[in-house]
């Protein structure tokens, strides 16, 4: 069997493993946008294999191998690829900043679109106009088709890896540290894998193979924040609450917070429950920033409705309560807009000794003074 052969069965056979994909995203019971960024990731990576296995079968000669189909196949290829990657952009920028809004989204997605219109114009017409400068005499490309090829996606992939890693350093972001991980692990990959293909072999498909281990790993860490993530605000949920409770706290003192969005059912009453929504993902915000002050081992989750809960390793409670306020105040005058109503929260906070028996019991202590403060 050639080995253009097997190159496109090995494309056809990890299209068709993604499309299976495909069907198990459809059914996700979530209306997170990021999701349907990573459907279309997906989809275009299914036509990429697709646009290979048409290039295998043209070099293998079972479609006729001329001077428009090598062109017609060599451009697919890149502004297809091209297009992946972008696609890969998109969905490590939603994944990885939840602070985005639908405008900042759409913004962003048409900048990133514009080199591939560039691209795609100038690849088409220089083909079309100066097809030899391409093609050898032998209908093979030339170096310079292969520099162009992975020279936008390697521009779009090292870029999204430079700013995850970025955001890794910042204190606030400690939180989403696996998410930032995970998102940036494509890169190494995809240089490696690509170069191998393209400098040792370019009829094994080590490219696809790749991509296809990589987004099933990153749907499989989706499908785990789907069980352990509040899909409203990206919090931990009392799931992974749990989780954390099995983990040995004994060594160090800890207090329990209980914070409530104060009047929050006359806000949904007055203003319809979006601009709730929009109030306990503004709150979830605040209190990122404040976990991210208090130290990467604070414990923070959505415990219910308009109560979050936090858990803080530390012998000073009054500062940790501090820390809420202030990033609460911060985060109103710098980027809430609000109708006509005050955004406040009432805290209350209990100790725990860390030992799973008397959690309950911490909770219900500071769920009694979050109420307190609240009647004051």
């Amino acid at each position: 069997m050639s080995d253009f052969v097997f190159y496109a069965e090995a494309s056809v056979g990890c299209a068709c493993i993604l499309m299976l994909l495909l069907y198990s995203i459809k059914k996700l019971p979530t209306p997170q946008f990021k999701f349907n960024l990573f459907y279309q990731l997906v989809v275009w990576h299914i036509i990429y294999f697709a646009s290979d296995t048409a290039w295998a079968l043209v070099n293998n000669g079972v479609i006729p191998k001329t001077t428009f189909s090598v062109l017609a196949t060599n451009y697919l290829n890149a502004v297809i690829l091209a297009i992946v990657f972008y696609c890969c952009f998109a969905y490590a920028e939603i994944s990885t900043r939840p602070e985005m809004t639908r405008l900042q989204i759409q913004s962003l997605r048409t900048k990133l679109r514009i080199p591939i219109y560039v691209e795609s114009v100038l690849l088409l017409v220089s083909f079309i106009l100066m097809p030899e400068f391409w093609l050898d005499q032998n209908l093979e490309p030339r170096d310079l088709y292969f520099f162009l090829l992975v020279f936008l996606p390697f521009v779009y992939i090292m870029t999204v890896t430079v700013r995850c890693f970025g955001r890794v350093l910042k204190p606030h972001s400690q939180l989403s540290l696996k998410t930032y991980l995970i998102v940036a692990s494509y890169t190494p990959g995809c240089i490696v894998a690509g170069a191998a293909q393209i400098f040792l072999s370019l009829t094994t498909p080590i490219f696809c193979f790749w991509c296809t281990m990589i987004i099933l790993f990153v749907y499989l860490n989706s499908q785990n924040q789907l069980i352990s993530t509040d899909p409203l605000t990206s919090l931990n949920n009392r799931n992974q609450l749990q989780r954390y409770l099995q983990l040995s706290h004994e060594s160090i003192d800890h207090y329990v917070i209980m914070v409530d969005v104060d009047k929050f059912k006359q806000i949904n009453d007055t203003y319809g429950h979006v601009e709730g929504d929009r109030a306990l993902v503004f709150v979830s915000k605040a209190l990122k920033s404040a976990c991210g002050r208090l130290g990467k081992s604070t414990f923070l989750c959505r415990y219910g409705g308009d109560e979050f809960l936090v858990v803080v390793p530390t012998e000073l409670p009054g500062l940790a309560i501090k820390v809420i306020k202030d990033c609460l105040k911060e985060e109103l005058s710098s980027h809430y807009t609000m109708p006509s109503y005050a955004l406040e929260v009432s805290i209350g906070y209990a100790f725990w000794n860390g030992k799973l028996s008397s959690f309950k019991k911490s909770v219900a202590e500071a769920d009694h003074k979050m109420y307190e403060d609240k009647r004051s």
